[in-house]
């Protein structure tokens, strides 16, 4: 009996493993007709010293980031091994590439064959759950549906609760020659704006004469996404890794938004006894009462608001704080910015005015570009498919990519690269933008289906921000010597703030 049933067991490992066998012949077949159809060809590879794990790399992210140069890590690599090589992470190939046919190619005309890959799910699970930045497929799409209704143009383009706390800030910001770093107010300000939005009320740390409270949560958002970060570069060693510090600011975080979740909740079931339209005016700008109406599901709420807060408080600061410490040593483009608003004599500007704003815009998306927010951004392939060039001693012709291979965009070095902006392009030279069209090569807010869903209430904080500043203040006097040096954070925004003296008009 025993013999028989060990001569069965055999027979179907023995099965299993041919079976096996037999898929990895006819994938590899399927990849060299797919190679030889397309004429694929080998990008150049990086010199790992470990070829097995390439931990040499990792460790040099790692060194690179603590010490503040990644950006100049990154555009090193590209200008050694090409516009595409590959490389490895831990047991994960990767294909880099600055190629902006190919970042196409990734978001947009091959999305569906690339997901946002397990590594990055796993790394950033414990600050955002299942959010809209972590899942993929129908999961990708039903979030994205929930939060559309929040992001409706009519309740962005709408300027009143941008104004109330744009005010408080010019109002809250020294005049009297006194120096003051934007990098601790911007935080500030953002954070004011999104809990306004996304709440119904705001945590008003502009008009707290104490910094300690938006001090302290924003610390700890910046302090648990670089620990998402560091969780991402180890890869499976963030499982044995002690993050005690790591899960308090988690918790921290999750705690703030519970509370405030639970508070709009209230607000929102005992608004039934509120007349409709006074009902419509006090719901205005309120993201969570929209996400109320399609689901009660506390987690849900928590994930998907957490990650789009995150996202528009982080972001928004680092963009303002990144362009006022370039601006301060620029009263050339200071004075432009100052004769586009001055038709609105002293008024505050309403949303077709803020959209005309063209220079204005132009110094946005130059920061932007110099200075972008993400530095790189990955996908990992869902299956066997193709990057249109990069192979090759030209890197033109197509390369192939396995499933599960890692395709990496360097964003910093592809919005610094010669070859695509011109011999100035470590220049911040806004009127570039006068003949500049909207291309792959610029991915501020990435693209294709996964375009960032609140680009345009960014974009209208912060021009809204610009025009009301720039407007209240004849000059901006930069009180650091130094060069821009990028902040270790997720969001990359300037180290040393931007430190500045201000004078009204």
């Amino acid at each position: 009996m025993f013999f028989h049933l060990f001569r069965y067991l055999a027979g179907c490992i023995i099965g299993a493993t041919l079976y096996l066998a037999l898929l990895r012949v006819i994938a590899s077949i399927a990849r060299r007709n797919a190679v030889q159809k397309y004429r694929c060809q080998a990008p150049a590879a990086y010199p790992h010293k470990d070829p097995f794990f390439g931990l040499d790399s990792v460790r040099d992210a790692i060194c690179a980031a603590k010490a503040r140069s990644s950006i100049a890590r990154q555009i090193h690599q590209y200008a050694q091994y090409g516009s595409t090589f590959s490389s490895k992470f831990f047991t994960t190939p990767v294909i880099s590439t600055i190629e902006p046919e190919n970042v196409k190619a990734v978001l947009s005309t091959h999305f569906e064959d690339y997901s946002v890959g397990s590594r990055r799910k796993e790394a950033f699970f414990p600050l955002l759950g299942r959010s809209i930045f972590q899942v993929d497929g129908p999961q990708w799409k039903h979030s994205r549906h929930l939060l559309q209704s929040c992001f409706a143009r009519d309740q962005v383009d709408d300027l009143q609760v941008l104004d109330v706390h744009v005010s408080k800030l010019i109002n809250a910001l020294p005049t009297n020659g006194a120096m003051v770093d934007l990098g601790d107010w911007f935080p500030r300000l953002t954070a004011d704006v999104t809990t306004a939005c996304f709440f119904g009320h705001t945590i008003d740390s502009l008009g707290n004469d104490s910094l300690s409270f938006g001090a302290e949560f924003v610390k700890a958002i910046h302090d648990a996404q670089d620990g998402c970060e560091e969780r991402w570069k180890i890869g499976v060693f963030a499982k044995v890794v002690p993050q005690r510090e790591f899960y308090r600011n988690v918790k921290r975080i999750h705690d703030f938004m519970d509370q405030h979740i639970e508070t709009a909740i209230a607000s929102f079931n005992s608004s039934s006894r509120i007349s409709k339209d006074n009902k419509a005016q006090q719901d205005r700008h309120v993201f969570l009462h929209d996400l109320r109406e399609v689901t009660d599901d506390r987690q849900v709420l928590r994930d998907e608001l957490l990650t789009i807060f995150i996202a528009s408080v982080d972001t928004s600061a680092a963009v303002l704080t990144n362009l006022f410490f370039v601006l301060a040593k620029r009263p050339d483009i200071w004075q432009l910015l100052r004769n586009e608003v001055a038709p609105l004599s002293g008024g505050k500007p309403d949303i077709d005015q803020l959209q005309s704003m063209r220079y204005h815009q132009y110094c946005l998306k130059e920061s932007l570009r110099l200075h972008p927010i993400a530095l790189s951004n990955s996908r990992t392939a869902y299956k066997d498919t193709i990057l249109p060039r990069g192979g090759g001693a030209d890197y033109q012709s197509p390369v192939f990519v396995a499933k599960g291979t890692m395709v990496a965009f360097g964003i910093a070095a592809m919005h610094r690269s010669k070859s695509l902006w011109g011999e100035d392009a470590d220049e911040f030279r806004p009127e570039r933008w006068g003949n500049e069209k909207q291309s792959w090569k610029f991915i501020p807010f990435n693209g294709g289906p996964r375009v960032c869903i609140g680009e345009r209430f960014a974009m209208n904080l912060t021009t809204y921000t610009l025009v009301r500043l720039v407007q209240s203040f004849h000059s901006l006097e930069s009180q650091d010597d130094g060069d821009w040096v990028e902040g270790a954070h997720l969001a990359c925004t300037s180290h040393n703030g931007a430190k500045v003296i201000l004078r009204a008009s």
